[in-house]
């Protein structure tokens, strides 16, 4: 779909006039784009309708910077995001709807860092496989060739999708037991780091998470007077924080049907998707925007 397949939002306070101030944040991979081809038209009533009713569609992803803002342009998004789970917030420079203290301008955007700088991941994730006894390759050591099979990413996606900045997945050269996904944890926290996992790939990072991030910005949209209601809507173990940190968590169904085992146990007062991926974030965002009317 073009940009233009939607309204663009307007550059005002979030949330629909008779029901308060709204911001809803979204995972990427496997929530609002399906997973095994990253098509998003499932969810293209949703997206329009949040649009229209001026509703900030917060994308907070484990991808970089430069793979979100293309997504951005692809879904006719102009809202602030979050990359590398947790490892940055960006708001557009001009946003009259968030104040950020502290944020740093850069290439357009305020920008709020949480994690650490990409040269320590790398550093850190081969102390870690030394300590572990098992072979970690991060999307440093591996090749444009092996990252694009994993990822099924190709030319300039697959180039930003290399562009890291906060963020290294990785994966192992066996499968991992509960002892060494156990190990792996101890290791990274020993580093001051974290292990997540997506819906493809482990990931080392900073001691920051996507709900850090989230929380911040809706502390920011609430600063501005009204009071905030917040959706989140994950599918992967790399958004148990993020739906933590909103007043309406939502974890979509995997591409097998079933709901991933560590938001349902860790969320229990989550809503639970029937469809799967975007057709799962299309079916949630209709039913709470109705609900909320």
């Amino acid at each position: 779909m073009a940009r233009g397949d939607f309204p663009t939002p307007a550059a005002t306070r979030p949330g629909p006039d008779r029901a308060g101030a709204w911001v809803v944040f979204s995972d990427l991979d496997g929530t609002l784009l399906r997973h095994q081809d990253y098509d998003w038209s499932e969810a293209r009533e949703a997206i329009a309708l949040l649009a229209l009713r001026r509703i900030p569609l917060v994308l907070t992803s484990s991808k970089t910077r430069a793979e979100i803002e293309v997504w951005r342009e692809r879904l006719g998004n102009n809202s602030p995001f979050i990359s590398e789970n947790g490892g940055a917030l960006y708001v557009p420079e001009g946003d009259p709807s968030v104040r950020l203290s502290g944020a740093t301008p850069v290439a357009g955007y305020l920008r709020v860092e949480f994690g650490v700088p990409y040269p320590r991941l790398r550093e850190g994730l081969s102390r870690i496989s030394d300590a572990l006894g098992v072979r970690l390759s991060g999307f440093g050591d591996l090749g444009r060739e092996a990252i694009g099979r994993l990822t099924g990413l190709a030319g300039e996606d697959l180039w930003r999708c290399q562009s890291r900045e906060y963020d290294e997945p990785f994966v192992a050269a066996r499968p991992l037991t509960d002892a060494d996904e156990a190990s792996l944890a101890e290791q990274a926290a020993a580093l001051g780091l974290r292990v997540t996992r997506g819906g493809r790939f482990h990931h080392l990072i900073g001691p920051n998470s996507k709900g850090d991030a989230a929380r911040l910005l809706i502390s920011a949209y609430a600063s501005m007077g009204a009071p905030v209601t917040s959706v989140g809507v994950g599918d992967g173990p790399n958004d148990l924080e993020l739906l933590r940190a909103v007043d309406r968590p939502v974890i979509v169904a995997r591409p097998d049907g079933i709901h991933d085992h560590v938001l349902r146990d860790g969320l229990p007062g989550a809503s639970f998707t029937r469809g799967i991926g975007p057709r799962g974030f299309n079916e949630a965002i209709l039913e709470i925007l109705a609900a909320s009317n």
